[in-house]
């Protein structure tokens, strides 16, 4: 029996508005969405989601109208210049869409720096009902679940959480074992997705495969059973699976529906 919600995740739908992907996930099977308030990359697209404007207003009617829920909102950096003020209207608008959980991304080499901001963010974020989700990357400052779990522990915040994700973990060259002293209310949702097994050779081949280049899942070569089985048998999954080649050139429907089908058989 599946007891896992599926999300999907900004990152499948980035090149269409938010409230078009809301819309789409009802129409394929989705309860959930993740939604980019911040762009990630100066690259990406700009939607227009802090504060009270139109796609917002948008979105909201979408959310209304079709019954989907917000699973989680990104993307928040702690970088050296972090400043929680020019975040107020994240927080804001992100409960605004009562989000839950906000990923969070390291930036920062300075433990010490990034620990206190960590705080800082969590504190305003209990303001607001949300949770701060570290999410390692194998090319950032925070690389594997252990350098979250120490940054978590600096912080001295219990609203904080670590967010998995399949091509980072496998590509940080984590082991399964590693996440059984991760405490279940730390673990707030998952990101799933495919990808070669073999590691990228360059940082640059790695960033590009995680941000536009994944495999719909059971199409690469991560152990994603095992990923899986060892993560709580009831924590939400969050599809994010930014496609290339002839799937990625699919209409973004089809390409949620090719997702959340082949998600099933892992749920």
């Amino acid at each position: 029996m599946n007891t896992r919600s599926l999300s999907l995740a900004a990152l499948t739908m980035l090149d269409v508005p938010p409230p078009e992907q809301v819309r789409i996930a009802a129409e394929t099977g989705f309860t959930h969405v993740g939604l980019r308030l911040l762009p990630a990359t100066p690259t990406d697209p700009d939607y227009d989601m802090l504060g009270d404007t139109a796609t917002v207003r948008e979105t909201l009617a979408a959310l209304r109208e079709t019954g989907v829920r917000v699973s989680d909102v990104e993307i928040v950096r702690l970088t050296p210049d972090f400043n929680l003020d020019a975040l107020r209207p994240f927080l804001e608008t992100s409960a605004r869409l009562e989000a839950r959980q906000v990923l969070v991304a390291g930036n920062d080499d300075n433990i010490t720096r990034c620990a206190q901001n960590l705080a800082r963010l969590a504190q305003a974020g209990k303001q607001y009902g949300l949770t701060m989700n570290l999410e390692p990357m194998p090319w950032t400052a925070l690389k594997t679940v252990r350098d979250a779990q120490r940054l978590i522990t600096a912080s001295g915040q219990n609203n904080v959480g670590i967010l998995v994700d399949a091509i980072h973990f496998w590509r940080a060259g984590e082991s399964l074992t590693t996440l059984a002293d991760i405490p279940a209310a730390q673990l707030n949702y998952m990101q799933l997705c495919d990808a070669p097994a073999q590691i990228p050779d360059t940082t640059d081949e790695l960033i590009y495969q995680a941000r536009s280049a994944r495999k719909v899942p059971g199409e690469g070569g991560l152990d994603l059973r095992g990923l899986l089985a060892a993560l709580p048998a009831t924590i939400p999954v969050s599809l994010e699976v930014p496609l290339a080649g002839a799937q990625g050139a699919l209409p973004a429907q089809q390409r949620a529906q090719l997702l959340f089908n082949a998600a099933q058989s892992f749920l």
